[in-house]
C-alpha cells in the first residue's frame, strides 16, 4: 500500500489502515459495472446514486463479515469466516444489480463468473458467495420501502410569479423526482437536516448581481466566456455521480488500496453523494426557485410572453428547480470524502460521456470541485448562490457521513 496514503488516512480521519495483501481491484471493477448498469437502465443521478450506495453497502458489509475490519452498516456476522473476499464482493454486487435490473442478468452472470475465475479454492469461493448473498439480501430488505417509488413529477404552478420555478425550454418537461427529497436517507437523520437558507428574492441586489453574471457568461452567444470555460461547461454536464465514482476508481488504482480499504472508501463516498442528492432535492422542491433561463426571459410580474427568445443558455436547462445546485453538492460530498482518504493533491484524468469533449486533467480534488461548480454558471443553468449553498451542503453531508458511517476498528 502507498505509504503516503496510509499517513494521510491516519492523520485526517484517525482510521487505522490494516495491511492486506493484494490490490482490491474487484471493488473497483464492480463499481464501474454498477455505474454502467444504472445508465444502461436509463437512470438519472438520483436513481443511480441510490443504487450505487446500496451496492457499496452490500460490498462493504460482505467484506466486513469476513475481515471484521470495522463497524457494519447493517449486515454482520460474529464468526471469523474463512472465505474469499473476491467472491463475497462479486456476489454481493451481482445480487444487488440483478435484483434492481433483472433484464441485465445474462451479462451480470457472465461478469460474476469472470470475477470468480481465478479463485482456486472452491470452499473459500462458496463461503464468500454465501456471505455476499446474505449482505445483498440484507440491504435490499432494508431499502425496500425507502420512498424512492413511485416517481412524482412537478408540472409547475398554474400562474407562476416572479421567482417561481416552472418547466423550461426546450422540452418544457415537468420537474423530475419531486418525491426525492422525501426518500429515506442512508445516514442523515432527516432529508432537511442540512437544508440551506432560502435563496435571495428577485428584488434583492444579491440576486440581481448573480443574474447579471450568468446572463453575461452563460449565454449561448457569450463573447466573454473563454474557450476553456466553454469546455468546462460542456464536460461537467454529464451526471455528477459519474465524475465522483470515476475519481474514486482512479484514486484506488493509483494508490494501490486493498480490498478492505476500498470497501470503506467506496461505501462512504457513495453514501455521501446519495444523501447529498436527497438533501438537495428536499431544498429544491421546498424553495421552487426559478432557473436563469426563466428569470432572463420574464417580465417584472414573472410571466414569460416572448417564447423564451430573449436569452438562451449554453447548456440545456435540466428539468428541476434551480436552488440549490444538484451537481455541486453531489461532487463536493463525494470529493470531500475522497480527500479524507487520499488528500487533496492528486492528478486525475477524468472522462466524460459527452461526445466530443476531451478528458480533463485536474491536479487536486478541490480543483475538480471548483470546475464542476463553475461549469453550471458557464453553462447558464445556475446562479452562483445556488452553487455556494450546495457546496456547503455537500461538505456538511460528507462530514456527517465520515462521523456516522462505518468506522474502522482501532485495534
Amino acid at each position: 500500500m502507498n505509504t503516503n496514503f496510509k499517513r494521510k488516512a491516519f492523520v485526517l480521519t484517525g482510521f487505522i489502515i490494516i495491511s492486506v495483501q493484494g490490490f482490491g481491484e474487484v471493488i473497483v471493477d464492480w463499481n464501474l459495472i454498477t455505474v454502467r448498469a444504472t445508465k444502461k437502465a436509463g437512470m438519472n443521478s438520483n436513481l443511480s446514486s441510490r443504487i450505487e450506495a446500496i451496492e457499496a453497502i452490500a460490498v462493504y458489509d460482505a467484506v466486513n463479515a469476513i475481515d471484521h475490519i470495522g463497524t457494519p452498516y447493517h449486515f454482520s456476522s460474529s464468526s471469523a469466516a474463512t472465505a474469499s473476499e473476491v467472491a463475497a464482493v462479486a456476489r454481493a454486487a451481482h445480487d444487488i444489480l440483478v435484483h434492481y435490473f433483472p433484464d441485465q442478468r445474462p451479462s451480470l452472470d457472465s461478469l460474476l463468473q469472470k470475477s470468480l475465475t481465478d479463485i482456486t479454492d472452491s470452499g473459500l469461493e462458496k463461503a464468500g458467495e454465501y456471505i455476499g448473498t446474505a449482505a445483498a439480501a440484507s440491504i435490499i430488505e432494508l431499502r425496500k420501502n425507502d420512498g424512492a417509488d413511485p416517481d412524482i413529477s412537478y408540472p409547475g404552478p398554474a400562474n407562476p410569479g416572479s421567482g417561481q420555478y416552472r418547466p423550461t425550454p426546450a422540452a418544457f418537461k415537468p420537474g423530475i423526482d419531486q418525491q426525492w427529497g422525501r426518500v429515506k436517507p442512508f445516514l442523515l437523520l432527516t432529508d432537511s437536516q442540512y437544508r440551506p437558507v432560502p435563496p435571495p428574492g428577485p428584488t434583492r441586489s444579491e440576486f440581481k448581481t448573480a443574474l447579471a453574471q450568468v446572463k453575461e457568461i452563460g449565454s449561448i452567444t457569450s463573447t466573454s466566456r473563454t474557450d476553456e470555460q466553454t469546455h468546462i461547461a460542456q464536460f461537467y454536464k454529464q451526471d455528477a455521480e459519474l465524475t465522483v465514482n470515476e475519481a474514486a476508481r482512479v484514486l484506488a488504482i493509483n494508490h494501490h488500496t486493498s480490498t478492505a480499504e476500498n470497501a470503506l472508501i467506496f461505501v462512504l463516498t457513495d453514501i455521501a453523494e446519495a444523501d447529498a442528492r436527497i438533501a438537495i432535492w428536499d431544498a429544491k422542491y421546498t424553495y421552487l426557485f426559478w432557473r436563469p433561463v426563466t428569470a432572463l426571459n420574464a417580465n417584472p410580474a414573472g410571466t414569460v410572453t416572448n417564447n423564451y427568445t430573449a436569452w438562451t443558455p449554453l447548456v440545456s436547462t435540466p428539468p428541476h428547480p434551480s436552488y440549490p445546485c444538484g451537481h455541486c453538492g453531489t461532487v463536493t460530498a463525494g470529493f470531500e470524502v475522497l480527500k479524507t482518504f487520499f488528500g487533496d493533491s492528486n492528478t486525475i484524468e477524468l472522462h466524460t460521456t459527452t461526445a466530443g469533449e476531451p478528458p480533463r486533467i485536474i491536479h487536486s480534488l478541490g480543483e475538480g470541485e471548483g470546475e464542476n461548480e463553475w461549469s453550471r454558471v458557464y453553462g447558464g443553468i445556475h446562479y452562483i448562490f445556488d452553487n455556494i449553498a450546495s457546496d456547503h451542503l455537500g461538505r456538511e453531508v460528507a462530514l456527517w457521513t465520515l462521523k456516522k458511517g462505518p468506522q474502522r476498528k482501532t485495534n
